[in-house]
This record gives C-alpha cells, sequence and structure tokens, in this order.
C-alpha cells in the first residue's frame, strides 16, 4: 500500500494522560493519536513520537510522525480542525506536515528543550488557590545564586544514572547537557534544561536536587561525585520534582526542523532561540 509520511506538532496538558507511550489499559497521547488516526484511514497507524514524556507531564511542542495511506480522506491542512474534534480538550495537534519519508521524530532530533515552572509560595501557606496549576511550590528564602553556581555542574557529558530510575536505565546511561539556567518569573521561577536526549525523570530528578540546594538541604559540591562513572549510589537517593511542573517546550531538528520555531507562535514567549552554549570542561 501507498504511503506518505507526516510530521505532528502537538500541545498537551499531561496532567490527567498517562503519559506518551501507548499503554494497554490506560489513556496515552500516543493511543488516542492512533485511535482517532486510525478511524480516519480505515487502517492501522503508527504515531511515533520524539520523546516518551511521563505520566503527568505537559508539552508545549511535542514533535511525532505517522506514515498515512494515500487515499487518507483528510487534506493535511484540514488535519488540526478535524483530529481536534475528535481528541480531548487536553491534546491539540498544532500543525501538520507532509514531510520526507527519511524524517523520523525521535532519530533525526538533535535536541529538546524542557522547562519546569515554580511558584513561589507565600509563608504559611501550603497550597493556594490561584496557583499555576502547571507548577510546583518553592519557599521564601530560596537561594538562587547558590542554585545557579550548582547548576553549571551539570553541563557536559556525564553519567546521570543516579539521576534516573534503576529499572529503566539503558546500558550506557551516559547523557550530554548542552544547557540549564534558571529565568526569575514574576511569582516564580523556571528551570530551563536542553540536550541531545535524557533518562527517564533525569530532569525531574535534576531538578529535585537543585531544589534541594537552594533549599538548603543538600551542597552543590556532591554533585561531581554523583556525575562520576561507577559512582555509588548517594547515602540519600535522589528524588524526583511532581511531573505537572515539567513541559516538553520543543524538539530541536537544526536546518531540518519542519516546524522552524522562527515561524510558529507555539512556544512560550521567553524560550532562547537556541539552547545556552556549553560551557568549556
Amino acid at each position: 500500500m501507498k504511503t506518505f509520511r507526516i510530521a505532528l506538532l502537538l500541545a498537551y496538558d499531561g496532567r490527567s494522560l498517562s503519559g506518551w507511550q501507548i499503554q494497554p489499559r490506560d489513556v496515552t497521547v500516543q493511543g488516542l493519536l492512533e485511535e482517532v488516526l486510525t478511524s480516519l484511514a480505515g487502517t492501522p497507524v503508527r504515531v511515533t513520537g520524539a520523546g516518551r514524556t511521563d505520566a503527568g507531564v505537559s508539552a508545549w511542542g511535542q514533535v511525532a510522525h505517522a506514515d498515512l495511506p494515500g487515499s487518507f480522506p483528510v487534506p493535511l491542512d484540514r488535519l488540526p480542525r478535524v483530529l481536534n474534534t475528535r481528541l480531548p480538550p487536553e491534546i491539540r495537534l498544532l500543525k501538520s506536515l507532509r514531510v520526507p519519508g527519511t524524517f523520523h521524530a525521535r532519530h533525526s532530533a538533535t535536541g529538546k528543550i524542557y522547562k519546569y515552572t515554580f511558584r513561589l509560595l507565600p509563608e504559611g501557606l501550603v497550597s493556594h488557590p490561584l496557583a499555576d496549576p502547571f507548577s510546583s511550590p518553592i519557599r521564601v528564602g530560596f537561594d538562587l545564586t547558590k542554585v545557579r553556581e550548582a547548576s553549571k555542574a551539570f553541563i557536559g557529558q556525564h553519567d546521570f544514572r543516579h539521576f534516573s530510575v534503576a529499572s529503566s536505565l539503558p546500558e550506557d546511561p551516559v547523557r550530554r547537557v548542552t544547557g540549564i539556567f534558571w529565568e526569575t518569573l514574576p511569582a516564580g521561577l523556571a528551570l530551563w534544561i536542553s540536550g541531545p536526549g535524557f533518562l527517564h525523570r533525569m530532569v525531574r530528578m535534576v531538578g529535585g536536587f537543585l531544589k534541594e540546594v537552594g533549599e538548603g538541604r543538600r551542597s552543590g559540591s556532591e554533585i561531581p561525585s554523583l556525575l562520576h562513572r561507577g559512582a555509588p549510589p548517594p547515602f540519600r537517593p535522589v528524588s524526583p520534582l511532581p511531573p505537572e511542573g515539567l513541559a516538553l517546550v520543543r524538539v530541536l531538528y537544526g536546518v531540518k526542523d519542519p516546524f522552524d520555531p522562527r515561524h510558529q507562535n507555539w512556544y512560550p514567549s521567553s524560550i532562547p532561540d537556541e539552547p545556552p552554549p556549553e560551557r568549556p570542561r
């Protein structure tokens, strides 16, 4: 059967979803997309995402690809409208384009940018009724200067096994972080992290460690030893941040980006044009 490949630019509120990857009894982004596209195509359609976001994690700019039959009845310029009437409101197809058959949402990607949002919680409150639901709280007194200095240790290529889940570690847990920086918001902070790829829960565990540094509960001096290849696990395990504060903001494809961010208005206004440069090692 003759097919053609399309790229999909997606946004979703992951708080009520069981992540990206299809699962037999859970509601997932991939599962819902495949269900709708299959019903339209009249034949099974497989959707491949650039990354597998965890349960509760959202996305501003997830990218996926799918191969559709040549007889697919919906023109691509109308596909977002058609799919969005069939998908739950938590998921939206922002744009769809025809791409070469060599394009692969995951393998063609050169990097990803994640953003974790913290909201400042006033002293004496456990929660706030108007708090941003896509965030987690930090307290007054958070030491941003100390956290920014500690963050520098994560830049570069390291063994991140202690910042992931042991049961899902790949054979090679070495990953490269190309950028990490903190943005000051009107009522909180945002942690931006970029790199070619990340381990399971790695962004949330790096953020969780840095949050403890800012609260004075851990020292940034621990980081180099934890990133040393073959280092023993820390006496006190690293805990991940809650998933609701994390969002996959953009997937990078370099000059072959089907959704050139310079011509899109889907991304947060504060996102940098490129990830921060890697600090020399």
